[in-house]
């Protein structure tokens, strides 16, 4: 849950501070690869755990959604949720969204896993290994409260 705190409120300071448009779909594309890969993963691994038996492919089969092939087909179909008068908009937010956030976890050491940013053309994963994967608990609510003065502050007509 902080990642996904941590994610939205740098989405949110960066297109604040960039006076850009479409601020809501730029958060969302930000939190899509963690909600779209990581949910889906950990739900099916806990009726696994604790339930019924799932098939592995079904557990471990959504991590292309946080890989960038996987975004931009997702990005894609997204944007046909939207008006067609806005759909460009709308795809490349979610992709500057997605980008931030792949950006900010290859920052993350996951002990050598690091993300395969070539798939399904490479297997080759890395990572700039500054922080730890849970490094952003701590940040989570203050950057939150942060992002969410500046969103404010921004909206207001003063």
């Amino acid at each position: 849950m902080a990642d996904l705190l941590t994610h939205g409120a740098a989405a949110v300071l960066l297109k604040s501070g960039l006076r850009g448009r479409f601020i809501p779909v730029f958060v969302l594309g930000t939190v899509m690869p963690d909600l779209c890969s990581r949910v889906p993963a950990i739900g099916l691994g806990y009726v696994h755990v604790h339930m019924t038996p799932v098939p592995s492919f079904l557990t471990h089969g959504w991590q292309p959604m946080h890989h960038p092939v996987g975004l931009v087909l997702l990005a894609f179909l997204t944007s046909f949720l939207f008006r067609e008068a806005v759909r460009t908009s709308v795809f490349w937010n979610l992709i500057g969204g997605m980008a931030l956030h792949l950006g900010l976890d290859l920052l993350q050491s996951h002990h050598g896993a690091g993300y395969l940013l070539g798939f399904p053309f490479s297997d080759f994963a890395w990572e700039l290994g500054v922080m730890g994967s849970e490094a952003t608990v701590g940040w989570a609510i203050p950057l939150s409260l942060l992002a969410w003065f500046v969103y404010r502050k921004r909206a207001s007509p003063l």
